[in-house]
């Protein structure tokens, strides 16, 4: 990822889908929150009608960002272990043929092979996983309405 990649995703792509979701749900405008990795170019460059772009305060990603406390990590653990099980389910019980094994799994994996793999453990990942990382960002949320579209939040002070 570079800053030109990122402008050019931003402009012909988010743009544009931002703009048709506006219309449809009859907003005026959006916000995109992003950090401030390299990668992203400066704030002048990210400017659309109606469409915001705010960097979040360096050095702030693992506090403010709900994927960074634990879903993440929670996710790479399922991940690994699918690969485990899916390499001891067709591996071999003779270790001179499992340590060859290793390498023939590894090279007939593909990358088809890991999509179908990364959206196994996301769908394993827990939803109080992600109902706790959401917590320690704001406390205050206490819980969210599943039974109404709107996602309604009950605050508590």
């Amino acid at each position: 990822m570079n800053s030109s990649l990122f402008s050019e995703w931003f402009h012909d792509c988010l743009v544009i889908e931002l703009k048709k979701n506006l219309k449809i749900l009859k907003l005026k405008k959006a916000i995109l929150l992003t950090d401030n990795a390299l990668a992203h170019p400066d704030v002048e460059t990210l400017k659309a009608e109606n469409i915001t772009c705010i960097f979040l305060p360096p050095n702030t990603t693992a506090i403010l960002q709900p994927m960074d406390q634990g879903v993440i990590e929670s996710m790479k653990r399922r991940y690994r272990k699918q690969l485990l099980s899916k390499f001891l389910f067709e591996g071999d019980d003779d270790e001179e043929e499992a340590a060859c094994s290793i390498v023939q799994f590894w090279k007939a994996l593909t990358l088809k092979d890991c999509v179908y793999t990364i959206n196994e453990a996301w769908e394993s990942v827990p939803e109080h996983t992600l109902e706790r990382s959401w917590r320690k960002l704001s406390p205050y949320l206490e819980n969210v309405d599943q039974s109404n579209d709107s996602g309604s939040v009950t605050v508590t002070e």
